[in-house]
């Protein structure tokens, strides 16, 4: 990977603020100002880098560092918001959701390989390599599509207008910012075991997804706040982690599967390679009958663990302590 662009994103020396502001409070302030400059950076370097010819990992680390600076930016700059604030927060997730069919496209042409590789059958790798050149013709739709709308975005002018930004970070008080931050992961937390909670009594593809969002949002907050200071949440990370891996290949096998289903669907494919087909077909009902095995596996990852605990602890002395109080 290419070094970080090295423009410029220096805070501008802050004009004295009307109230006086504490050690603690300057600490917090200064904590925020970094972990938000560091993410700009992070993400105007790697955006510019997805290209026709951009390798998986690139288009992976756009992806996951496009949440962090969304997460930051609405940490440092609170409602209401102005236009171009919103825009500073808008552009990374519009990355995102432009990425998220290439990355599926990439993670299952991984998993494709590690198919044809572990099997003896020539008549399994033909069948497998069907579901390749499938997912290869997908991708390159993808990619031009991805490519076409990212000039759109202007990510050079995107860049520019968070220079300014951060140039004139909020005059509020940052023992508020902290207090934000804090109660951004409870609400998250309890969001999270919502979701738990009814993914457990459905098993239904959509609520395991949206518990896989909600695990994701938990993660991304707790990081944040991990961030700036709150290195006791370290476990609650690793555990949080692990379940987000766990969920991201579950979803990975659901993504197979549809993609299986569509390669096979084809008339051509029916007409012309049958046994092709009946091969794939059992392929995927084999994966489908380790479905219940996973789920149990996903909730197992999610109670059992002693990141769990933590994490209802912190929420506990959350609630009854103050909050904002920089470690």
């Amino acid at each position: 990977m290419e070094e970080e662009n090295k423009q410029g994103l220096e805070l501008v020396a802050d004009d004295a603020p009307p109230h006086a502001e504490t050690p603690d409070s300057i600490a917090i302030r200064r904590a925020l100002s970094r972990l938000l400059r560091k993410r700009v950076k992070r993400f105007a370097a790697l955006a510019p880098e997805v290209r026709a010819d951009a390798n998986p990992k690139t288009v992976h680390d756009v992806r996951v560092w496009s949440r962090r600076l969304q997460q930051a930016v609405s940490a440092f700059f609170p409602k209401p918001r102005s236009g171009k604030v919103r825009r500073l927060r808008r552009t990374p997730r519009r990355v995102r959701r432009l990425l998220g069919e290439w990355r599926n496209c990439d993670v299952l042409l991984e998993i494709v390989a590690r198919q044809q590789r572990r099997t003896r059958s020539e008549a399994k790798r033909r069948a497998w390599a069907l579901v390749r050149d499938y997912l290869i013709q997908k991708r390159g739709k993808q990619v031009a599509r991805v490519g076409k709308k990212i000039m759109r975005l202007d990510l050079g002018n995107y860049t520019a207008l968070a220079h300014r930004l951060l140039s004139e970070p909020p005059d509020q008080d940052p023992e508020i910012l902290m207090r934000r931050l804090c109660d951004s992961v409870e609400g998250a937390w309890t969001e999270w075991q919502s979701t738990l909670a009814r993914a457990q009594e459905t098993r239904v593809v959509n609520d395991l997804h949206a518990f896989r969002i909600a695990t994701k949002n938990l993660r991304y907050r707790t990081e944040l706040l991990y961030d700036v200071g709150h290195r006791q949440l370290k476990p609650q990370l690793k555990w949080l982690a692990g379940l987000q891996e766990a969920l991201g290949a579950w979803h990975d096998r659901q993504v197979l599967d549809q993609a299986v289903a569509n390669a096979v669907a084809r008339p051509e494919i029916l007409l012309n390679e049958l046994q092709t087909a009946r091969l794939l077909l059992a392929a995927l009902q084999t994966g489908r009958s380790r479905r219940s095995q996973d789920i149990n596996k996903i909730f197992r990852l999610s109670i059992e663990p002693p990141g769990h605990k933590r994490m209802e602890s912190w929420s506990a002395a959350h609630a009854s302590t103050n909050p904002s109080s920089f470690p």
